[in-house]
Parts: C-alpha cells; sequence; structure tokens
C-alpha cells in the first residue's frame, strides 16, 4: 500500500478525541509531578468520577480511560487498578484532543493543545514534547524503535521515546504505520455494538429507570482479537467479548464528581455526591484499596439525580443519607431498595443536615428541627410512615452525635443534649454545664471517642466531658482560623482532625504535634466531611475524595 494517511485521518480523529476538564496542574518532563508536600504517591491519592468515559487507549498490558477526573489505568495482566493520571500527577491542564496506547511498550501517548504527553505507569514518568498546532492524530512507526508519528495543524511530527521532535517533510505512508483500532473501526467489524449496545447493560433492575447505554469511546487489545475495551456516557468502562457479546463491568472511582458526605465501611467508605451530574446520581463504595467500587443509583420512586449528599452514616447493611430533598434510607445488601421521607411525611424540613442512627431509626436534624424516623415506618403507621415528634422547632440541627444513650446535639443555638431519647415522643432537651460563651454559638460538627466530646463552633473547638460535672475546654491547637468556615471535625484514640473550607489541621493526642493541610496546595478544594480508619483518611470534596495514609502513630507521612 502507497496511499498516505491523508484518506485515513478523518475517522481516527472523531473516534479518538476527548475533551478532559479538571485533569490537570503541571507539566511533566520525567518527573510525575506535585504531591502537595507527601513523598510517596501512595501516601496521597485522589479519586474522582469515571462514570463518563470519554475516551479509551490500550497498551501491551494497560487499559487508559479518560474521564472528567483525568485517566484511570487498569492492568490487563494483574486484574488490577493503579493509581489514576491526575493533576497531583502533573497532568496538563489542557484539553485532551487525542489519546494512543503504545504498541512497543506499556505506555500511553496524548494529544493536547501544543505537545504530546507521553505516561509510563511503571515508572511514574511524564514526559512532554512540544509540537506546533493541536495535535489530531498519534500513530506508531513499524520501525524497530516504534516512534510516534504525530499529526498537529496538518504538519507531520516524528517523536522519539525520549522526547525528541523531529519534522517529517511528506506525509508518511500507511503501510509503515501502526493505527491503533478506533471506535469506528470496531463498528464496521462488530456491528452489533451499534446496532445493540442495550446488550451491554446486563445489570439492570426493575425497580431502576431504564437507561439507554451510550457508547462514546472504544479500543481493541493489540494482541488478543476478542478483546475489546468500551467507554460509555454513565456506565463506566467495559470489557467485551465481541465474539460471544458477552460483557464485564468495571466501575472505577465514583458514580458522579464530587463529594457531599461521607461514612466509614467495613473495608472502605461510601460516599454521596453533590447533584451535580445530568446522568447519574446515589452512592460510591470505593474499598480502601482502591480495586473494589460499587454504585448505587437512586430508583424510579426515590431519583438521586440531581440529589446533594448533606450527611450520610451507615449502620448494619443500611445507609442513612440526608439529603436536600429529605431523608433517603439504602439497603446496602443485594435488594439496594430504598425509601424517602420528606416535609410531606412529617419532617420539619427538606434539608437533612445531619443523621444518627439507632437500632430501630434514626435521628434526623433538618434546617428547622430534629425529629425521629423509624426504620418500620411501612408496617407501622402508614399515616406517619413512623416519623415522630418534632424538636427545636424552627431551630437548624448542624450535628447529632450519640454517647452512650445520651443524643449530643449541636444547633445554631449551641450545644444541647437529649438523655434516653424516645422516637415516639422525644425526650426532655437540656444544656451542658459551662460558663463559656461558645457553647451557645452555632455548633457545626461534633464528633465523639472513649471519653471526649468535641463541639466544633464556628471561633473555637471545645471539649466536653460526655457524662457531664466539668467545666468544658478549648482545645487551642485545634484553630479555627487555620480551617475558614467550619465543615466537620473527628477524634479517635490517636488524632484529633479540624476540617473546613480552606484546609484541615491534624493533632496528636499523645504529643500535640500539629500539621495543617491547606487549600489548595495539599488539598484540592474545601473538605466537606471527613471519615477516619485505622490506616486512612477520607476527604470530601468538590472535586473528588482525597485517601491520605497514615502512620503507625496516626499521624501523616
Amino acid at each position: 500500500m502507497t496511499a498516505s494517511l491523508a484518506a485515513l485521518s478523518v475517522g481516527v480523529l472523531t473516534s479518538s478525541s476527548c475533551a478532559v476538564s479538571g485533569a490537570g496542574g503541571g507539566s511533566g518532563n520525567g518527573s510525575s509531578g506535585p504531591l502537595g508536600g507527601f513523598g510517596r504517591r501512595d501516601e496521597r491519592q485522589r479519586i474522582g468520577s469515571f462514570s463518563n468515559v470519554q475516551a479509551v487507549a490500550v497498551s501491551r498490558r494497560y487499559v487508559f480511560a479518560a474521564g472528567s477526573s483525568g485517566i484511570a489505568i487498569y492492568d490487563r495482566m494483574m486484574n488490577s487498578w493503579l493509581p489514576p493520571l491526575t493533576r497531583d500527577d502533573g497532568l496538563t491542564d489542557q484539553q485532551i484532543t487525542v489519546l494512543a496506547g503504545d504498541p512497543v511498550e506499556d505506555a500511553l501517548w496524548l494529544g493536547v493543545p501544543g505537545g504530546v504527553i507521553m505516561y509510563r505507569p511503571l515508572t511514574e514518568q511524564l514526559q512532554r514534547t512540544i509540537v506546533t498546532g493541536v495535535p489530531d492524530l498519534i500513530a506508531f512507526d513499524r520501525a524497530a524503535t516504534g516512534d510516534a508519528i504525530v499529526r498537529a495543524g496538518g504538519e507531520w511530527t516524528r517523536i522519539s521515546r525520549v522526547g525528541i521532535a523531529t519534522p517529517i517533510v511528506r506525509p508518511p505512508l500507511a503501510s509503515a504505520l501502526i493505527l491503533p483500532r478506533t471506535l469506528s473501526d470496531l463498528y464496521t467489524q462488530f456491528p452489533t455494538l451499534r446496532t445493540q449496545p442495550s446488550l451491554l447493560l446486563r445489570t439492570q433492575q426493575s425497580d431502576r429507570p431504564l437507561r439507554n447505554v451510550q457508547i462514546v469511546s472504544g479500543a481493541a487489545s493489540p494482541e488478543r482479537a476478542s478483546e475489546v475495551w468500551l467507554g460509555t456516557a454513565g456506565d463506566g468502562l467495559f470489557r467485551l467479548d465481541p465474539t460471544f457479546m458477552q460483557s464485564t463491568p468495571l466501575p472505577y472511582g465514583l458514580i458522579e464528581p464530587g463529594v457531599g458526605a461521607l461514612a466509614l465501611a467495613a473495608d472502605g467508605v461510601w460516599a454521596a455526591g453533590l447533584g451535580q451530574s445530568i446522568d447519574r446520581g446515589g452512592l460510591s463504595f470505593v474499598g480502601s484499596d482502591l480495586q473494589r467500587f460499587r454504585w448505587i443509583d437512586g430508583t424510579i420512586s426515590v431519583p438521586l439525580v440531581g440529589v446533594r449528599g448533606l450527611s450520610l452514616i451507615t449502620r448494619a447493611s443500611r445507609a442513612w443519607l440526608g439529603t436536600d430533598r429529605g431523608l433517603v434510607r439504602v439497603r446496602l445488601d443485594g435488594t439496594q431498595t430504598m425509601r424517602v421521607w420528606g416535609v410531606l411525611d412529617g419532617l420539619p424540613d427538606e434539608r437533612v443536615l445531619s443523621v444518627a442512627t439507632r437500632d430501630d431509626g434514626a435521628w434526623a436534624g433538618t434546617a428547622r428541627g430534629l425529629v425521629y424516623v423509624s426504620d418500620s415506618s411501612d408496617t407501622r403507621n402508614v399515616r406517619t410512615r413512623g416519623v415522630g415528634v418534632r424538636l427545636l422547632d424552627n431551630m437548624p440541627v448542624h450535628a447529632l452525635q450519640f454517647t452512650g444513650d445520651t443524643l449530643w446535639i449541636g444547633t445554631e443555638a449551641g450545644v444541647m443534649a437529649i438523655v434516653s431519647p424516645n422516637g415516639s415522643v422525644g425526650g426532655v432537651v437540656s444544656r451542658p454545664v459551662g460558663s463559656d460563651p461558645a457553647l451557645r454559638r452555632a455548633v457545626r460538627a461534633l464528633a465523639w471517642s472513649d471519653t471526649v466530646l468535641l463541639a466544633a463552633t464556628d471561633d473555637a473547638v471545645l471539649r466536653l466531658a460526655p457524662r457531664g460535672g466539668v467545666e468544658p475546654v478549648r482545645v487551642d491547637l485545634l484553630d479555627v482560623r487555620q480551617v475558614g468556615r467550619v465543615t466537620k471535625v473527628a477524634i479517635d484514640e490517636r488524632t484529633m482532625w479540624l476540617a473546613g473550607t480552606d484546609g484541615v489541621v491534624v493533632v496528636s493526642r499523645r504529643d500535640g504535634a500539629t500539621r495543617v493541610l491547606r487549600v489548595p496546595g495539599d488539598l484540592p478544594g474545601p473538605v466537606l466531611d471527613l471519615a477516619v480508619n485505622r490506616d486512612y483518611m477520607w476527604f470530601g470534596t468538590p472535586q473528588g475524595l482525597i485517601r491520605l495514609r497514615r502512620r503507625g502513630d496516626g499521624g501523616l507521612p
């Protein structure tokens, strides 16, 4: 074949190009990029949304899936996920125009306006080469070196594996190049992909809205004719055997961008979104090892698209989600059933700011009061659906925390408590002993561990004795001036945390050692929620989920 690539490039550009927003922040040139003061990449990981896979590329070992939060990397040999390539690792902010897997080595080539970036996952090396124009096609020389042949602005450039660019005077011959197969090529080879894409969605449940599968990108494994990788709009990445039309969903990351609320699970964390996606909404499970992911959509009767998560807590096989549209109970077992309570069911307000659970239900703190919701509402009382009496009418309830049988309440008017609250009749609301004026100011967050209860206000963090009788003490090391507007506070046997819109303060309970994580240097955005287990610290931000590894003493590396 002696024809040039002029007639072959149109289809390649249409199928391979994609726009990735929010996946940048630096350039490479052989470094792994900034990590916000953390030395090793596994010490700090950002997980975003990869439900919309805008482009797919395959090398000999890896699959690269580009989404709105960066590029997810799947190891085909080990059947495991590698850390994603994001702005934290030096990926450029610029629009990605073309993506190609390297047929010679396990690397990714991606084009951005004015440059070509090569990424090697094994060494975490990011290499950038400057070119003139906007790349719209990346192919590879069939010669032994396998250099990349890039077309940008109608001009051709050869880029070596060490990043040296050499202009090419004449368009190369198609027979001299290796062209990665694109979605158009896959449609031609396997027409069923175009005519019956719904065959991919084999997990459709009867109580979920029917969603059509929309394939937006695709690539084929270079050495396996029966292995195709497809990116969808809203359903993530799929591995497909086109011969038998057998597909395997490979969800990665969050179901929607941003995290509004977090809750610990036995082996990971559950995350609720901010309602920013128009495609999907619900809960995302992220395993502690970042290998296991699970998405739970809203149902037909309880849609969660566009719903913002404000608070989240799990108990046994149930999750209680406070949203801006009511209180939602989600079964985390195989049924994944949902039930919602709103103003028409007896809630004081649709905005559920805080939740505290018991075995038979949950207390919901809303923007206009406190109420108890029974988990057996559908069988106990059809009229009230298990909603108890209202307490603290017209009072915003920002935080709830149980210490034994006492429910502590963080309100706009300060700290309050109910001893042995009853879901049907409520209880007697009292205030803790103390003369500190901060006890009467708005309490934004509560946290408890062993014998210590922390209450965070806009200007101080108070340490209270849950059993009473002791004057509250201000925790000066948790300086609210460092974090901006306070959002959350947390404590365990080793460490205390105070989170806000400007950062996080981490304090050791053993020696008082303090570390401040700031926005945007250490964290990408305001911390809306946090969750802590033995090995990791999780932060929910509008830019995604952040996982930080903890040292043996509970601090950060």
